[in-house]
């Protein structure tokens, strides 16, 4: 069995993915942890197996559509599976900044009482597959505004998907589970939501989280391979490219709102993060959307 190019733009900044769609045809992306640094919607027509997500394993079977946020590790023990992946990037289309026109964080991703997943009815398939269509037609022949309409596309699923969920109960029940370590790290992902403007030590999230710093960061580190300090500056830098994207205000204006003592801290903070200054940054997307960028094929495998 061989999977269809993946089709992806690239943030014409820094070269990060921002947006691809792949339609694959058996089970090697998910047969081993995956932690995506992006946002991802895979859908499966056809198979079945195992998804292990969250400390908690779940049947899944064709119709199924899983949501995932960046980082958040998943496998699936699949069988002769068959589907699309969709991933976008936080800087492609921030999910909290559009909270008020698409209200999917915590519905669809971090939702901490339900699985990551839900099946779609076969009355409602034929309107989800079409927008992906159309996804994948503006992928493979860019246009003017590409970008926008990605993201309205994006959004129309996004809308789609959350009405589904909204009118039906799932029926997916877990096939076993740890409540209280996945209970602590949704709660972790909450905490840092809230407060990372204000917050940015690993002692502060343990005192929050009434947990030793050495039982946090263990716990962390095992689940995210990745330690709390670099989730919790991630966070900030993806806050701070939006605020030098979208907004005017000025480094001073940034480095405050971000909890940062002045300018000069905030500053070196970000380079050090991301290699290039706030205002490099910042120039580097001036008059972006104002042309398409041009979509990267990648080859077969």
């Amino acid at each position: 069995m061989k999977t269809e190019p993946a089709i992806m733009l690239r943030n014409p900044a820094d070269g990060e993915l921002g947006f691809r769609i792949i339609h694959f045809d058996d089970d090697k992306h998910f047969n081993e942890v995956q932690r995506v640094p992006c946002f991802s919607i895979i859908l499966i027509s056809e198979g079945d197996g195992v998804l292990k997500a969250d400390f908690t394993d779940y049947q899944i079977s064709k119709g199924a559509i899983l949501f995932f946020s960046p980082y958040q590790p998943f496998m699936i023990d699949g069988a002769m599976l068959k589907g699309i992946i969709i991933n976008f990037h936080p800087d492609f289309f921030c999910i909290f900044r559009h909270q008020n026109e698409v209200a999917c964080d915590g519905i669809l991703f971090n939702n901490p009482n339900n699985p990551p997943f839900f099946n779609i009815p076969e009355n409602e398939s034929h309107s989800i597959y079409s927008i992906i269509e159309h996804i994948t037609a503006e992928m493979s022949f860019a246009g003017l505004a590409q970008h926008d309409l990605l993201i309205a596309y994006l959004k129309i699923l996004l809308i789609r998907a959350i009405r589904i969920k909204l009118l039906k109960s799932t029926t997916s029940l877990p096939l076993d589970q740890c409540p209280t370590e996945a209970a602590l790290l949704r709660q972790l992902n909450r905490m840092i939501e809230l407060h990372f403007k204000t917050k940015h030590s690993v002692s502060e999230y343990a005192e929050l989280l009434n947990i030793p710093i050495k039982t946090l960061g263990r716990l962390v580190k095992n689940h995210f391979q990745r330690t709390l300090t670099e989730i919790i500056a991630e966070r900030i830098i993806m806050e701070a490219k939006r605020e030098l994207n979208f907004t005017s205000k000025t480094l001073k204006e940034i480095a405050y709102d971000l909890g940062f003592n002045d300018e000069y801290h905030f500053s070196r903070y970000f380079k050090n993060k991301i290699k290039i200054s706030p205002q490099s940054f910042r120039n580097s997307l001036r008059n972006m959307y104002d042309s398409s960028p041009m979509p990267v094929t990648l080859p077969k495998t």
